[in-house]
């Protein structure tokens, strides 16, 4: 059977109804990030702090205006792991890699991963991986993006940033993806990356999650067949 790529919508959904279930178990047992969010409220509509967790006990579609943000817990990115993992004879050595902190990778200006405290405009890397059993490592950027505005056109340019400080890249054992998901990634927006990818070793690609099985097949091909390093 074919494996389908993530539904995010869907994910979000149940994160959603998921994070609502829990919102009275919280607050009986003073949760943090929940009270903060209640006092939030009560500051910014002048409404008595007993009187809201009172309201929260009795009315659970009141209660659901005070669920974590589902949005905020990085489960495109999970979601997007959970799928490479399901493809272990093409996706081997795969690692999910620290947005933040001294282990965080990113491609450089001279086009090659550095590690450690990257410049604030800099996309990090997600995840990294080996294509099959051969030399090629793969390195990914994932991004799930919304419709069209300011703000997602920013994630788009994060994207093309990176694509093109990879064109500096010397070694033909890496390839780089550009994982794009979301409603935004249109044909247009699709088109304007892969005016930056490489269609030579060291190879790069624009995507969406479901074409990076295929792509990877193709670079073992490539390989197998002395058209790569």
């Amino acid at each position: 059977m074919e494996i389908q790529p993530p539904e995010y919508d869907k994910i979000e959904k149940e994160l959603w109804k998921t994070f609502a279930t829990e919102v009275v178990s919280q607050l009986e047992s003073e949760d943090s990030g929940l009270i903060r969010r209640i006092r939030t409220f009560c500051d910014r509509f002048g409404f008595n702090e007993a009187d809201v967790c009172n309201k929260i006990k009795t009315d659970f579609m009141f209660a659901c205006c005070f669920a974590k943000n589902a949005t905020r817990t990085g489960f495109h990115e999970n979601a997007a792991e959970k799928y490479l993992r399901m493809f272990p004879n093409l996706i081997t050595s795969f690692e999910a890699l620290p947005a933040r902190g001294e282990r965080v990778r990113y491609i450089n200006e001279s086009g090659a991963v550095a590690v450690g405290k990257k410049p604030a405009e800099f996309k990090s890397l997600d995840f990294i991986w080996k294509a099959g059993n051969t030399d090629i490592k793969c390195l990914a950027a994932h991004k799930y993006t919304r419709e069209s505005g300011g703000s997602q056109d920013h994630q788009r340019n994060e994207l093309i940033s990176l694509l093109k400080r990879f064109q500096t890249c010397d070694d033909k054992n890496v390839s780089l993806f550009a994982i794009c998901d979301g409603p935004y990634y249109t044909e247009r927006n699709l088109s304007l990356l892969r005016e930056h990818t490489r269609d030579e070793a060291p190879y790069s690609f624009a995507c969406p999650i479901g074409e990076v099985p295929k792509i990877v097949e193709d670079l073992i091909t490539l390989y197998m067949n002395g058209d790569a390093p």
